[in-house]
């Protein structure tokens, strides 16, 4: 039994390409070849470089310590430039504050006449602002006191006339009063008056019961002094009777 397997197109496209593409040994020797010898050259460059590195290092620190040597030189020469520098400028620094002290002290000085000049003004003006607002604040006052008179004066009016009512009132209250007062001690007066006169009474009935026992009493003497006088005008018929 046979069977025919069909290829792909992709694949045999795909083989065609390997086919094509493919490198024989002895290509492969010559680039080996080729390889070997450039690495052989590139050690060959790199050890010249390192060489050519390290003589250049050795001058480049040669020419390193020379420069050091010169800028220590130049360094000593800035320092003493810059020192004679430093001195002038602190001369130069010292005109100029001196300067600008001057400067600014004669700025203060026309500053400071400026601020009186200004201050006088303010206050010039400040004053004539507090006249102003003192004139406007009497004159509101004197309207509020103008105000307040009037008000006072028809408080007053309507407290004379109230006080008025209630003394009126009062008057009347007082009258009521002493009519009830007057009634009152009329009735007591009257109560007291009777029972005066019913004392009076007890005490005149009293007083006529004694007068009259009294009037007996002497009336019964002189009786007996008369029949005495009667009995006898001689002393020793004379009888003296004690009552």
């Amino acid at each position: 039994m046979s069977a025919n397997t069909k290829m792909p197109t992709f694949m045999k496209a795909m083989s065609n390409v390997a086919g094509e593409n493919k490198v024989s040994s002895k290509v492969i020797k010559a680039k080996m070849a080729a390889k070997a010898k450039r690495a052989k050259q590139v050690s060959k460059e790199r050890a010249e470089q390192l060489a050519e590195e390290k003589k250049n290092a050795k001058e480049l620190t040669k020419l390193q310590k020379i420069a050091d040597k010169e800028a220590a030189k130049l360094a000593k020469l800035q320092a003493k430039e810059d020192a004679k520098a430093a001195k002038l400028q602190a001369k130069e620094d010292a005109k100029a504050t001196k300067l600008q002290a001057a400067l600014e002290a004669k700025e203060a000085k026309a500053l400071e006449k400026q601020q009186t000049k200004a201050d006088a003004k303010a206050a010039k003006l400040q004053a004539a602002l507090e006249a102003k607002e003192a004139k406007a604040l009497e004159k509101q006052q004197a309207k509020e006191a103008k105000a307040l008179e009037k008000q006072q004066a028809k408080q007053a009016k309507a407290l004379e006339k109230q006080q008025a009512k209630e003394a009126k009132a009062f008057e009347k209250q007082q009258a009521k009063e002493a009519k009830a007062l007057e009634k009152q001690q009329a009735k007591t007066d009257a109560k007291q008056a009777k029972a005066l006169e019913k004392q009076q009474a007890k005490t005149d009935a009293k007083q006529a019961k004694a007068l009259e026992k009294q009037s007996a009493k002497l009336d019964r003497q002189d009786l007996i002094q008369e029949i005495v006088k009667k009995l006898g005008s001689d002393e020793s018929n004379q009888v003296t009777v004690e009552v």
